[in-house]
């Protein structure tokens, strides 16, 4: 269980940061093609990489990866409206968004992982 939420935790940070520019992580928040773009890639990176490295099945992979690429969206949205609010003006309240938007992240791939794909057996 340990490893799986290494794996995520790792997968998650490549999809989220690695594979974001600058400009993109910032234009996210400002306009929605850019965040589309961000989860679009986001998902892709689950959906090619979850089979093979959580050793789902293809469907458990597509059904855990879309899930989550919904969700990641609409935290982002969600989130990269705070920021915006923040970004000059309050460090603190700016970073404590950061955080509270990798928890809801980290939060919601461990929940949709354990809860639908390992103890509700699906496809």
């Amino acid at each position: 269980m340990l490893k799986d939420f290494v794996i995520i935790f790792v997968m998650h940070f490549v999809a989220g940061y690695f594979m974001q520019t600058k400009k993109v992580s910032k234009l996210k928040r400002e306009k929605k093609r850019y965040l589309f773009f961000h989860v679009g890639l986001y998902t892709l990176f689950f959906i090619v990489f979850s089979p093979l490295v959580l050793h789902l099945t293809f469907l458990q992979g597509l059904a855990f990866s879309l899930f989550n690429g919904v969700l990641h969206f609409f935290i982002d949205y969600g989130t990269g409206q705070f920021k915006n609010k923040y970004f000059e003006k309050d460090k603190l309240k700016f970073n404590l968004t950061v955080g509270i938007d990798y928890t809801l992240h980290l939060s919601i791939l461990m929940i949709s992982y354990f809860c639908l794909i390992k103890y509700i057996v699906i496809f």
